[in-house]
């Protein structure tokens, strides 16, 4: 892996969890080289998605701020958006039935691991999308596989994005950071089990 690339994929935290990605080796030429090009590229139940997921945040900012009715209401409107995403994100995995869903290792704003049997190649470039489950969000993208590691149960790839929204990306990391609270909140009260 070059080490341009190694320094891109740390570039950001990766979480350790698993959830769903559809990952397909394409061609290099048909990677979108600019943010219009995969604007088209993407489809358009991926659009709907992601632009709900994003109205819901700025919408509720401001409700946040007007006190403790306000918050009541916000956490009100908050659930029934959680709702139509949760409906949208069931849409979109059954749109994606056709290809093999795996489960990727770890995730975060620069790319993602995935564990297979046979190996990938190093350059390979795939098609991506991303499943995340607890933010009732879809991510569609590209990614260039970076590192292939070959161990005892199978061969786990690095995969930097090649070409992803801004506002994507932001939706990776601030999903990472929930994941991360979620594990940090799971491991503290285990301890205080023990």
């Amino acid at each position: 892996m070059s080490n341009e690339k190694s320094e891109l994929f740390a570039e950001f935290f990766q979480i350790q969890e698993s959830v769903n990605v559809v990952v397909e080796s394409i061609e290099s030429a048909l990677v979108p080289t600019d943010a219009d090009a995969l604007e088209r590229d993407i489809p358009p139940l991926f659009r709907l998605a992601n632009e709900v997921n994003t109205l819901e945040q700025s919408a509720l900012r401001p409700l946040r701020l007007l006190g403790e009715t306000a918050n009541e209401l916000a956490h009100y409107l908050s659930l029934q958006s959680r709702k139509i995403d949760l409906i949208l994100s069931h849409i979109l995995m059954q749109e994606s039935t056709d290809q093999p869903n795996e489960r990727c290792q770890s995730y975060g704003g620069s790319g993602f691991t995935l564990r297979r049997e046979q190996p990938m190649e190093v350059g390979q470039y795939v098609r991506c999308k991303l499943f995340l489950e607890q933010e009732a969000a879809a991510i569609y993208c590209y990614g260039e596989v970076i590192e292939v590691d070959t161990q005892d149960d199978g061969c786990l790839h690095k995969i930097l994005f090649a070409t992803i929204r801004e506002q994507d990306q932001e939706l990776l990391v601030r999903a990472s950071l929930h994941a991360q609270t979620r594990q940090l909140k799971k491991r503290h009260e285990q301890q205080r089990e023990n």
